[in-house]
């Protein structure tokens, strides 16, 4: 039998199975077991409620968005580069936050603008960044006119699978919508800010999107759209939003003082995996057996700082961090977040593990360095 027969007649089977499927699918129809006539308008309806319903969550959010133009060169010389981003309007007296690299250049040759929803556009000035979590404040004189900041959302609270919508300049296009789910929570990229805590997203994000909003279909801000994994450069389905949780702690930060004042413990702290691997143990059991722990639990200090707060507080290398401020510490990443929080200056509690005892410790902590003394030669 020729090919061409052979898929003739294989493409006459398919068709046949087809249409005798619909048959049996009309069958049940006539027998009940799915929607009569009556209820599928109802059907209908619902879903156009819930169109409706997000389009009212793109037109409530959308003033609360911006468009931000970057322009660097020196004053009547030709524009050496222009950019884009976006940001996300937090106070009615005209702060908005974006991300660092949206405005990463020299203040002194850089002029910045902002345009609402509503075409009023506005110049804009730093008030300060954080290249630490790729976060920046700017500020514009609204001019006692009508702002609406917009309502951050408790990230803690966002679960995988929930919906949201970014909102943003993509390529330049001004409070462009975008619809999706959250993909995954707590990821970290190979980036080089040190401080991450990235919600994932399969809302489509693109160059130009740097700063705007990830909202939840109640309209709040759950995260600050930062990046995207592609080899592309355009949206592959894995966008990274800053989480609001973090993008609130730096925004407060950078309006009180223009700048992050971050808690310093002085520890290189390692995960289990980590201490297993550079400390040559050939099992976790043959970890966990040596500390003295029935399961996975703290941080290991691998690296203590000669006149740091630990130090100084007799914390040493080869403790296990089991707790900080009353709160277990779940791995390397959180003991980070909790140290740096603490108000520089605050006392803390904390309890260790040596020789498989426990310790309870008081350590003052100091106002994190800005050079990060994790980059120097152990």
């Amino acid at each position: 039998m020729k090919p061409w027969v052979r898929t003739g007649l294989m493409a006459l089977f398919l068709a046949a199975g087809v249409a005798a499927g619909m048959g049996l699918g009309r069958s049940f129809d006539r027998s009940g077991a799915t929607a009569t006539a009556a209820e599928r308008p109802m059907i209908s309806g619902d879903l156009s409620a819930f169109q409706d319903a997000l389009a009212s969550v793109a037109e409530g959010v959308s003033p609360s968005v911006v468009h931000i133009t970057t322009k660097v060169g020196a004053q009547g010389d030709l524009w050496e580069m222009q950019g884009v981003g976006s940001g996300v309007v937090v106070s009615a007296k005209g702060h908005i936050l974006t991300n660092h690299h949206v405005v990463d250049a020299d203040p002194r040759r850089q002029t910045l603008r902002v345009r609402l929803v509503d075409g009023r556009e506005f110049p804009a000035k730093v008030v300060g960044t954080d290249s630490e979590t790729d976060l920046a404040l700017l500020k514009i004189d609204p001019k006692g006119e009508s702002l609406v900041p917009i309502r951050f959302a408790n990230s803690d609270q966002v679960r995988v699978g929930h919906l949201c919508l970014a909102i943003g300049s993509p390529f330049g296009y001004s409070h462009s919508v975008t619809f999706g789910t959250v993909s995954a929570k707590h990821r970290h990229a190979q980036l080089s800010q040190p401080y991450q805590d990235f919600i994932q997203t399969d809302a489509p994000i693109n160059p130009g999107n740097s700063g705007g909003a990830l909202v939840n279909i109640r309209g709040e801000l759950i995260g600050i759209n930062a990046a995207i994994v592609s080899e592309t450069r355009s949206s592959d389905g894995v966008g990274l939003a800053i989480s609001s949780n973090l993008a609130k702690f730096v925004s407060d930060q950078l309006q009180e003082h223009g700048h992050v004042r971050r808690g310093y413990l002085g520890i290189r702290p390692l995960d289990f995996e980590q201490t297993q691997v550079e400390f040559g143990f050939r099992s976790m059991e043959e970890l966990l057996e040596e500390l003295g722990l029935k399961s996975q639990r703290g941080v290991f200090v691998g690296f203590v700082e000669t006149g740091s707060p630990a130090d100084k507080a007799g914390l040493k290398k080869g403790d296990v961090i089991v707790e900080f401020n009353g709160e277990a510490v779940a791995g390397q990443s959180d003991m980070f977040f909790k140290v740096a929080k603490i108000v520089p200056g605050t006392t803390v509690s904390l309890k260790a593990l040596r020789s498989k005892s426990e310790r309870d410790l008081k350590i003052a902590l100091i106002e994190r360095p800005p050079v990060d003394l994790r980059a120097r030669p152990r």
